[in-house]
């Protein structure tokens, strides 16, 4: 029996690696390996007989069925359906979530430097593609951001999302040695040309407190603390791209943000401004005390985001965004009850990472994020973070570990 369930543990890495995989390569390629990996999770559920809940997972699931109770009150029925099928995955995951038996910690830790490794490939294949096109273009811009990871239609974003919580997974489980070194330092500098700024920022900090509090030897401290300070100050003083990201950010103006009537036509927007003009949206949007309680139903606040930045006059690209806030998202379309649940699901993963700490820069990388992105409002982030949270609350606990969660 135990063999048999050693089988089942190895398969369910397995598919969950290949899940992982499969997130850059197109919706319909990550989407059948999602289906393979759901079916394999429930057929192992159903094959250990053991219908033990996960508590901890119970927070996600309450969340993900409130999706569906918002259909209830929804100001748009057909975006909410819409929606409903989006978020359809992130259900499934909370489920498999509560029933999945303990995983093991030390072949979680293997998927993840096997995924590592994996990154660090595509990382080559996407810098040498870059490159190519440079020669022919001469087009500095081929070697950053979206255009860097365009060739597969990916988003810089969540690929950087990606990418620095396997850095920093590497960096906090750190050993001497010429591979860890590489795969670290690889996966630094295709973050850095992701150019990413909320997720460059918050890594290079966390970095810094990973390397003064937990690398122990005395070299490695030394030498990590000079790789990432050395590449981030060339990268800020020489890549004018990357300099060009930051220092637009300077020229942010807070007050005609929010009390203009309408905006000039052509206007250049910096990252800061376009989504404090959602934060503004938002509360144009959300304006009744029940609305503030239950929100507007999932997805329902799309045609308003629409109607409000024509008003605006504001670039026609904005009215396709959502709120690019994964905070203001969940309270526009699912209220104060759906973010009370939210913040439940934030808690939890916060208090299990930091016992787990090798997947605590995942947490801190993701809740940064946040603040920036509706991360859950988009497959390849759904993906990502369903199937991280998932793993993360269902490894297997040691005494100690059930104590401190306990507590939750």
């Amino acid at each position: 029996m135990i063999n048999i369930t050693k089988s089942w543990d190895s398969g369910f890495f397995g598919v969950s690696l290949l899940l992982l995989v499969s997130i850059p390569f197109g919706y319909f390629f990550s989407s059948l390996t999602f289906v393979i990996w759901a079916i394999y999770s429930f057929v192992w559920i159903i094959k250990e007989k053991k219908f033990k809940l996960n508590k901890l997972a119970l927070p996600l699931l309450f969340f993900s069925v409130l999706f569906f109770i918002s259909l209830l009150w929804s100001q748009d029925l057909s975006s909410t359906l819409h929606g409903i099928g989006r978020q359809l995955p992130l259900f499934v995951f909370a489920l498999v979530g509560v029933f999945l038996p303990e995983i093991s910690e030390q072949k979680f830790r293997l998927m993840l430097k096997k995924y590592a490794v994996l990154l660090c490939v595509l990382g080559v294949i996407l810098f040498l593609m870059a490159i190519l096109k440079y020669q022919k273009y001469q087009y500095r811009n081929f070697l950053f951001y979206h255009d860097l990871v365009s060739p597969l239609n990916l988003n810089a974003i969540y690929v950087s999302y990606i990418i620095s919580s396997f850095f920093l997974f590497k960096l906090n489980t750190l050993r001497k040695g010429i591979k860890d070194l590489t795969i670290v330092s690889f996966l630094f500098i295709f973050l850095v040309f992701l150019s990413s700024k909320t997720i460059l920022f918050t890594t290079i900090l966390t970095s810094l407190g990973i390397i003064f509090f937990r690398i122990k030897s005395k070299f490695l401290k030394a030498l990590s603390f000079l790789v990432v300070v050395l590449l981030t100050l060339s990268a800020l003083v020489f890549v004018k791209p990357l300099q060009n990201r930051f220092t637009s950010e300077f020229d942010t103006s807070y007050i005609e943000i929010f009390k203009n009537e309408s905006f000039k036509k052509g206007r250049v927007y910096t990252g800061l401004e376009a989504r404090l003009l959602q934060i503004r949206v938002f509360k144009e949007i959300v304006n009744k005390p029940f609305e503030y309680v239950f929100g507007v139903g999932l997805d329902a606040s799309e045609k308003e985001i629409e109607v409000i930045h024509k008003r605006l006059n504001t670039p026609e690209v904005f009215q396709s965004y959502n709120f690019h806030n994964q905070y203001i998202q969940v309270l526009t379309e699912l209220g104060l009850i759906g973010f009370i649940l939210f913040a439940l699901v934030l808690i939890i993963l916060v208090k299990k990472s930091a016992y787990f700490n090798f997947v605590f820069p995942f947490t801190v990388i993701t809740i940064a994020l946040f603040f920036t992105e509706s991360v859950l409002w988009r497959q390849r982030g759904i993906m990502f973070f369903g199937l991280m949270y998932i793993l993360i609350m269902s490894i297997n606990n040691c005494n100690e570990g059930k104590q401190q969660i306990s507590k939750i």
